[in-house]
């Protein structure tokens, strides 16, 4: 899924992203972790007694994607009603607008920018769009600002001026930072990054940063244990150090309602670096289609919850929901899109209930 770690070696997460991407919605549906790959021509209700689910995914590589195809694994060896196919859309808002279009029958991303469409709002201006239910949270990210050894950037004051990664351009993340500063009122300081913001895909920053072409943007980490993918390689070929937050930038963080600033110490990192980590905390989720049978979007939480030690072996940052089923609902919200029946179910089934939640029809 988020694609936050997930590579070989620990290393993963995405846009994380996790998530999202800037693809252009045409995602090949190819993700099996056999290699096999679907066609994902799956309409909700496949075969006589398997529920054919067509997840919308972020970019390969990602941390989304990668959560996505090891829990398709699992729910292949594990579920009988359930088939899993990850659909690689690009990410938000490209899994929004496919699901729209009858392409997807659940996806991943994050709430902010669920809610940016359900407002048509940012990315949605002008357009009409249903929203699905939502389901359970898969992945909290810890978003940072990192710096090039030897650049001199020591803080985010530094930042100002120099070659700026802001994430991957089209991925909702990347949007919700820019409205973070705005509404934490850092317009003037967003501005000044934006002069020289380096425009490239994640899979390109490494080599970027290897050639001096970027000197600082923004890394994330999943679930307190890993890094996406292309950060982990970053990490593996040049040698960065964590970004102090200079007042005026922790301010900002602090004023906006948008995600809570938060301290704690770096992980996922093979190179020795130095905390604290500070940064920004973004809430993703499955968003599940209301169509969906209660009974399969019960079998799935219920598979993560009894194997996410299988799960975590394609990637490692998975919630161990087993031990700690609080983890599923950390990022459902009241005052938004109901919860699904069937997740509604398993929370009520299991004691996370919270009655200021909406339960969908």
């Amino acid at each position: 899924m988020v694609g936050l770690a997930g590579c070989s070696g620990g290393g993963g997460g995405d846009d994380g992203s996790g998530d999202d991407g800037s693809g252009d919605g045409s995602g090949d549906g190819s993700g099996g972790d056999d290699g096999s790959g679907d066609d994902g021509s799956g309409d909700g209700g496949g075969g006589d007694d398997v529920v054919n689910m067509r997840v919308g995914s972020s970019t390969q590589g990602s941390t989304v994607f990668q959560t996505s195809q090891a829990v398709q694994r699992v729910l292949r060896s594990e579920s009988d009603i359930v088939r899993w196919d990850t659909q690689a859309s690009g990410g938000d808002p490209a899994s929004i607008r496919i699901y729209n279009d009858g392409g997807l029958d659940a996806y991943g991303l994050t709430n902010f920018t669920q809610k940016q469409a359900m407002n048509s709002e940012g990315p949605f201006e002008g357009e009409d769009l249903e929203a699905p239910y939502q389901g359970f949270t898969y992945f909290v990210r810890d978003d940072f600002f990192y710096a090039v050894d030897g650049s001199g950037i020591e803080t985010t004051d530094d930042m100002l001026g120099e070659p700026f990664h802001m994430l991957q351009p089209g991925w909702g993340t990347r949007a919700m930072f820019e409205e973070i500063m705005r509404t934490g009122g850092g317009e003037d300081l967003l501005e000044q990054l934006n002069e020289n913001v380096v425009n490239v895909d994640v899979g390109d920053v490494a080599g970027a940063v290897e050639e001096g072409n970027i000197t600082c943007g923004i890394g994330y980490g999943a679930n307190e244990v890993n890094l996406p993918s292309w950060f982990a390689e970053v990490d593996a070929r040049s040698d960065v150090h964590l970004v102090e937050m200079s007042d005026q930038f922790r301010e900002v963080f602090e004023s906006s309602p948008l995600a809570p600033y938060f301290e704690k110490d770096p992980y996922g990192f093979e190179q020795d670096v130095e905390g604290p980590l500070q940064g920004w905390q973004l809430l993703f989720q499955y968003f599940f289609d209301p169509d969906l049978p209660a009974d399969a979007v019960y079998d799935v939480l219920q598979v993560a919850h009894d194997h996410y030690e299988s799960v975590q072996e394609g990637q490692p940052a998975f919630f161990p929901y087993g031990e700690n089923p609080d983890h599923f609902v950390t990022a459902i919200e009241s005052d938004f899109t109901p919860v699904h029946p069937g997740a509604a179910d398993f929370y009520e089934d299991n004691d996370l209930w919270d009655d200021s939640w909406t339960r969908g029809e």
